[in-house]
């Protein structure tokens, strides 16, 4: 799938860029074939988004980052309404820290570990509680009125896998959203817990995934309260109880009635991808490292802190995976590496005499000025493929719109063809004038992150 595309950039100058044939692979088999690859494994690899590099290791070509970048814009957004903070923690994280915790031992054979020439040992960080309890406690004690404190970040974390699978699903290195809050009280750490579940709501509606929130056990992290967020996927590795009365979700257990414990009716077992996970920690980290806060009389007291994260590159596969068919990506619409894709007419053609590359390429200026599609429309300037080649191909790569420049641009008034994303294929095409299809577009691009709830259940 050769794909030379025209990038419109924010003066709307065109500027030519070329995802490379040999970097695509399409029908290759880097990264693994067969049975054991998963949906959003092949596609992604097959159409140039991600190339392997070592086991469980990859490279985020252009059109990943693209989707990345969209996906971390969405997540900075709903995190910070709920009045999270900014900062960036190094990915290495003493060694002795983590064994103040206990965690060096409980968590062990995950952690990928270093040691300086001076002898002095490092973890890269999978998460990073030690790291934000030593940074309260260096910083601290901090005053009651200071609290609560609600911090973030987004970087790379590594895991020592021992069998990495399923592409970005179960990878060493991952991009991840984690969260960490510092709180006076147990009663105010559950409030900063609400406030971030329901931007976590925010984000998965703006996304239109089928996420459910459901309680589960807080392993080696501790704490009293924890629940993950999963997708539902045929892919997933975890399975969950889904009841199609309520449209609640539980964590199926070997001993469970499978019955729902909300209305008693009869779940279903479905697999799912778990995409983000929530913890009330209380003071398992704040104890050991010293993490206090001065109260109202002064006294010297341990912080109950609380934890947030979503796997920001295993979120974009997990897309894939419940939105893609066999054959072709499909993306939630806000996060989808372009939202427009412009099919000029075939060097030679009527159209191409009427109008030119010239009109494709004003169409497009008009749509991201108009619009509202600041780099967000891309054009296929491959002039000697038909225009049926190039809709396959972007079939494939699943633009959410596309627009033809076709046999009726040379009518009266001209008429561009619309078409929207389906799971399988794309809609009949609407004939529109200009007006017409600058006017259709700017409505289908709204993205309100307040908007209604389209799934992400709530099974706590």
């Amino acid at each position: 799938m050769d794909v030379t595309t025209i990038v419109l950039n924010k003066d709307h100058q065109p500027k030519l860029t070329s995802l490379v044939e040999v970097i695509e692979a399409e029908g290759g088999t880097a990264g693994g074939s067969g049975p054991s690859q998963v949906r959003s494994q092949k596609l992604l690899l097959e159409c140039g988004l991600v190339r392997p590099t070592g086991s469980g290791l990859f490279t985020l070509l252009p059109l990943a980052r693209r989707v990345i970048n969209k996906l971390e814009a969405l997540v900075i957004r709903c995190i910070e309404e709920a009045g999270a903070q900014r900062m960036s923690l190094p990915s290495l994280t003493a060694a002795r820290l983590w064994e103040r915790t206990g965690r060096l031992q409980d968590v062990g054979a995950e952690l990928l570990k270093v040691e300086d020439r001076h002898g002095k040992k490092y973890i890269l960080s999978p998460t990073h509680e030690e790291a934000v309890a030593d940074l309260l406690a260096d910083v601290g004690p901090l005053s009651y009125k200071q609290l609560p404190l609600l911090l973030y970040q987004i970087g790379n974390k590594y895991r020592d896998e021992p069998r990495p699978k399923h592409g970005l699903l179960r990878s060493r290195e991952f991009s991840m959203l984690d969260a960490y809050g510092a709180h006076p009280s147990p009663e105010c750490a559950r409030e900063t817990y609400e406030r971030v579940t329901n931007a976590y709501r925010k984000l998965f509606q703006t996304l239109e995934l089928p996420i459910y929130r459901v309680a589960a056990p807080s392993g080696t992290m501790g704490g009293s309260l924890s629940h993950e967020w999963q997708l539902l996927a045929d892919a997933g590795e975890d399975t969950l109880e889904l009841c199609p009365e309520c449209n609640s979700a539980m964590r199926s257990e070997e001993d469970s009635s499978k019955k729902c414990a909300r209305c008693a009716s009869e779940t279903q077992l479905v697999n799912s991808i778990e995409v983000g996970h929530t913890f009330v920690l209380g003071a398992r980290y704040s104890e050991p490292l010293r993490a206090h806060y001065a109260a109202v009389d002064a006294a010297s007291t341990p912080l109950h802190m609380s934890c947030y994260g979503i796997g920001i590159t295993r979120l974009l596969a997990a897309s894939v995976e419940a939105l893609a068919n066999d054959k072709a990506l499909r993306w939630p619409e806000a996060i989808a590496p372009y939202r427009v894709l412009i099919i000029g007419p075939k060097e030679g053609s009527k159209e191409w005499a009427v109008h030119g590359w010239e009109e494709v390429q004003g169409l497009g200026e008009e749509l991201e000025r108009e619009a509202g599609l600041h780099s967000d429309v891309v054009l296929d300037d491959r002039h000697t493929h038909t225009i049926g080649r190039r809709m396959k191909a972007a079939d494939r790569m699943g633009y959410p719109i596309i627009v033809v420049c076709g046999r009726s641009t040379t009518e009266q008034p001209p008429r561009y063809e619309l078409y929207r994303s389906k799971r399988v294929g794309y809609s009949a095409p609407e004939l529109l004038t200009r007006s017409e299809l600058l006017v259709t577009i700017a409505t289908m691009a709204k993205v309100d992150v307040n908007g209604e709830a389209v799934c992400a259940a709530d099974s706590s």
